[in-house]
């Protein structure tokens, strides 16, 4: 047990040395300079062996530390309650696709709401309560046993046992107290009968809100100072791609900005993860999509030209292109060529299908398309299905002519930037022949 307290408190020690060094170097040139690093490390060593000294750790959970770990303060709806209580909830598992309290895996399993001088020691505190030590136990069940190794530990560093786990024991489950209640937070009334009411007071589940900003964060991927928003924007090729949040909003605990005049309330006096996400929140958008509803166009003479547009599927080509430049032989990169050249593929005959469910049988036998091949009638029109069924000529056709399009907006895509050689125009046109024959079974 005590090796666990011991190795907890150097871990906290490395993780405050190193909060220090990123905070004095980041986005400076010397940021990963293994000298200037070592210098920020030096000039806070001193402090950083104070604060985890075992002896100061003690006194300060001893004299400082209030059980005010919760899973939803109240801070949140108004930073000026000061009688929150340690409510804490962990929620039940359930597998109903709700995002929700005991639902998701948490980086942090709760908050300290309370005072700034004080939360981050509660936090290690519950934190170390919180760690496994073997027999799926946590150092907590350790203090319930009345464990004799503990006890020993905090005799040896002239700790009253009894107190420290009285204190843990608070901190770890929450103070006893009556379901109540406070003015300041949001209230939400359900009649229930004549005269009578539930009263639900509205809570903010920090842990929640946190973790998803934490995860949305994440997503900031930057490669040599650039971020990977703008290989998209510039048409370069990111191996493992990205993933961007739209449409999310900014919100701010505590406080507003620094250039606002009217901030009154401090960072940490609302929790330690709003101290520690510096009092900023992500809301996402719970609007539903806004959807445009568009017309499918019929083709009156030719489906290639009137229906498919090149420039929806120019990214896909410059993509091809980028690739067929690389190593062919590589494995991953034929990969990549044959996904791009099916993708279009697939696109093709799914502009075909929605034609074909979108509009009744016999409409290509109005005067009005005469003009359109046979093929294409074949292929997008209802009334044709035993035909399609019976007769496969159809698709050998209708597979020439999908190659022949792709490699004309290939090759018109490519030739603004830069003319390919006879070679490589036959290798994308194997390509293509290929994924066709493979792609036959969706006609």
């Amino acid at each position: 047990m005590q090796n666990i307290i011991v190795s907890y408190l150097e871990a906290r020690k490395e993780d405050f040395l190193q909060s220090k060094i990123n905070s004095k170097l980041r986005g400076k040139k010397n940021e990963f300079d293994e000298e200037a690093r070592l210098k920020v490390r030096l000039e806070n060593q001193a402090e950083a062996d104070a604060k985890y000294n075992i002896e100061v750790w003690l006194d300060n959970i001893i004299r400082k530390v209030k059980p005010n770990v919760t899973t939803h303060p109240a801070k949140f709806t108004n930073a000026k309650i000061d009688t929150d209580t340690s409510q804490i909830f962990l929620g039940h598992y359930v597998n109903d696709g709700y995002i929700k309290t005991g639902n998701v895996h948490l980086k942090n399993k709760v908050d300290v709401s309370g005072n700034s001088a004080t939360n981050t020691i509660v936090y290690e505190l519950y934190d170390l309560l919180d760690q496994n030590v073997g027999n799926d136990q946590k150092l907590i069940h350790k203090f319930e046993e009345n464990n004799e190794s503990l006890i020993q530990f905090f005799e040896k560093n002239k700790a009253d046992f009894e107190y420290i786990k009285a204190k843990c024991l608070k901190v770890y489950y929450g103070e006893k107290s009556t379901p109540e209640t406070h003015s300041s937070t949001r209230q939400v009334y359900f009649p229930i009968g004549d005269n009578e009411y539930h009263l639900l007071s509205v809570k903010t589940a920090s842990m929640l809100m946190y973790e998803v900003k934490n995860r949305i964060d994440e997503m900031n991927i930057w490669v040599d100072g650039q971020h990977a928003r703008s290989f998209k924007k510039e048409n370069k090729f990111l191996e493992n791609g990205f993933t961007e949040i739209f449409d999310k909003t900014e919100v701010w605990f505590g406080f507003s900005r620094h250039d606002d005049p009217m901030k009154k309330i401090k960072q940490g006096n609302v929790s330690y993860l709003n101290m520690k996400n510096d009092g900023t929140g992500y809301l996402l958008s719970s609007c539903p999509p806004t959807l445009e509803k568009r017309t499918i166009r019929l083709p009156r003479t030719d489906f290639f030209v009137q229906c498919l547009y090149r420039k929806n599927y120019q990214d896909s080509f410059m993509q091809l292109h980028k690739f067929i430049q690389l190593d062919l032989k590589n494995m991953d990169i034929r990969t990549a060529i044959r996904n791009i050249l099916q993708f279009v593929i697939d696109q093709v005959i799914l502009q075909g299908l929605k034609i074909r469910e979108s509009y009744p049988e016999g409409w290509s036998q109005q005067d009005y398309y005469a003009n359109l091949p046979k093929l294409q009638r074949i292929w997008l029109d209802s009334i044709y299905t035993k035909q399609r069924e019976n007769d496969s000529e159809w698709r050998n056709e209708l597979s020439e002519d999908i190659a022949r399009w792709i490699l004309r907006s290939y090759e018109k895509v490519i030739s603004e930037a830069e003319k390919l050689g006879t070679a490589e125009i036959n290798n994308v046109k194997q390509r293509v022949e290929e994924s066709l024959r493979q792609a036959k079974e969706f006609f």
